[in-house]
């Protein structure tokens, strides 16, 4: 159980983030505080009231970020372009997708479950005011992206934080690879996971502060590319990028150390994407990941993953963690099978997603990719509008690539998510900076700023406050627009992992 030094430094964050907003620039401010929480705070704590989303790591950072980002922020209005219109309604009409779905969730799945000894009640529509609750707090991020990573000072921003928290988290990382994952215990008095999953090798796979190895894993992993595309950024802007690069590979090192061999590959394969390639060829490898994600389920139903041919690669490396992916898959494939019972809308919360022993009652799956808990939860629609928001701005990206300048900033970020949504399929890790990393995105190229050419933004020194100064380009609050609240994704029913 957490100690009480875990609930205080839960309650207290919010005044980190004043902080952080008073000495920072509005976009860094906005990336740390939601970063740094995340790397920081206790995993699985968290303060529960009816109806409403729990307070936890993920509520309190991105709360915070969005009072402070309101109350700080320069209220502008953002220039009229028509061309982006199509792309706002899309945007917008997959926003209210994810917030409707939870009312029909709940409207089919009134009735119990019954089999033997497993009963799972019906859902009321007392549960539909907590579903969309946790799913408009899941969005803030998304949503403060949009509002104030909406240029490349942003992603540039976002990039740095990630590639920076990363070098720093490789510290207290080595330091449990050598004498086992113990800090969370140490000072939040509780370890969040299985401890056997981390035993690996005859070493230790570290988690710090995180629920999980697999999480530190993908954040290092993240943080490898986003200091590989600093590294080329710099060479193009003709700067001073030797630091960046040896970034980059200790923090390779580091993961290689942490036993996290699907992260391992995934940075090896981006970072020397971003290395190696130009602009255009790393958009076209973010856009065919973002096809492949946003289909997987139906790639998967029909048979079109070869997930034959990956057991096969992972029993040439090691049989443990090919005999892991191998209960994986047939599990999804049960479970998959299960969800298409409910296509549309979903079997809802309270485990209906999940398969049971009708003998004993007890739960016979396990779900680990959160692709699989959306379509059990809330069906085609909710996999839609969640894996839409994540992966259409890639799409449009690529559409306006050409009228958004020569960085290799944004196709970089590119790469980053495009890591992170791959790693969404075997895991869980749908946390607040991915949202915050499509939302900036989605910024950019639907509302593109100052930094692309648009006269109509006002400049840094115009619209910048005192307590903003240096902010890069002036952060600016979307205008006569409806704006759908956010909200924290719950995992609903019991779901784990498997290392």
């Amino acid at each position: 159980m957490p100690n009480t030094f875990a609930y205080l430094v839960l309650l207290s964050w919010p005044l980190v983030a004043v902080l952080l907003f008073r000495l920072l620039s509005l976009e860094r401010a906005l990336v740390w505080t939601l970063i740094s929480g995340h790397l920081l705070l206790p995993s699985t704590t968290m303060i529960k009231f009816p109806m409403l989303p729990a307070i936890d790591r993920s509520f309190v950072t991105a709360v915070s970020a969005l009072v402070l980002c309101a109350i700080m922020a320069p209220r502008l209005r953002p220039s009229r372009d028509l061309s982006a219109r199509s792309g706002r309604q899309v945007i917008f009409g997959l926003l209210a997708l994810v917030v409707i779905t939870p009312i029909l969730t709940i409207l089919q799945n009134t009735e119990p479950v019954a089999d033997g000894n497993v009963f799972l009640p019906g859902l009321r529509l007392y549960d539909a005011f907590g579903l969309i609750s946790v799913v408009l707090v899941s969005l803030i991020p998304f949503w403060l992206g949009i509002r104030y990573l909406n240029t490349q000072t942003g992603h540039r921003a976002l990039l740095e934080v990630i590639a920076i928290a990363g070098l720093v988290y490789t510290l207290p990382a080595l330091f449990e690879i050598r004498m086992s994952p113990q800090l969370h215990r140490w000072v939040y008095g509780f370890f969040p996971h299985d401890f056997v999953q981390h035993v690996r090798d005859g070493g230790f796979r570290p988690l710090v502060f995180l629920n999980h190895g697999l999480m530190l894993g993908i954040f290092l992993c993240m943080s490898v590319i986003a200091a590989v595309v600093l590294f080329r950024e710099a060479r193009r802007e003709k700067r001073f990028s030797a630091g960046w690069l040896l970034a980059a590979v200790w923090l390779l090192l580091v993961l290689y150390l942490s036993k996290n061999l699907g992260a391992l590959m995934l940075a090896t394969m981006f970072g020397t994407a971003v290395l190696l390639l130009g602009r255009g060829l790393q958009t076209a490898i973010a856009v065919a990941v973002a096809l492949i994600v946003l289909l997987y389920p139906m790639l998967r139903g029909a048979g079109l993953i070869p997930v034959e041919a990956v057991y096969e690669f992972a029993l040439s490396i090691d049989e443990d963690r090919a005999a892991s992916l191998k209960f994986r898959l047939d599990n999804e494939d049960a479970l998959l099978a299960h969800a298409n019972r409910k296509p549309i809308a979903g079997w809802g919360s309270w485990g209906r997603n999940s398969l049971y022993d009708p003998a004993t009652g007890q739960m016979t799956s396990i779900t680990d990719g959160i692709w699989l808990i959306f379509i059990g939860v809330y069906g085609w629609l909710g996999y839609i509008g969640r894996f839409g928001l994540l992966t259409v701005p890639i799409l449009f990206y690529a559409m306006r690539r050409k009228s958004l300048g020569p960085s290799y900033v944004t196709p970089g970020l590119l790469m980053v998510l495009s890591a992170t949504l791959i790693d969404l399929l075997p895991n869980a890790g749908l946390v607040n900076y991915v949202w915050l990393m499509a939302g900036g995105v989605a910024g950019l190229v639907l509302w593109r700023g100052a930094e692309t050419g648009d006269p109509s933004r006002p400049s840094e020194a115009a619209s910048a406050g005192p307590s903003l100064a240096g902010a890069g380009r002036a952060a600016w609050l979307m205008a006569d627009e409806a704006a759908p609240a956010s909200g924290r994704q719950a995992r609903p029913g019991p779901t784990g992992r498997r290392g």
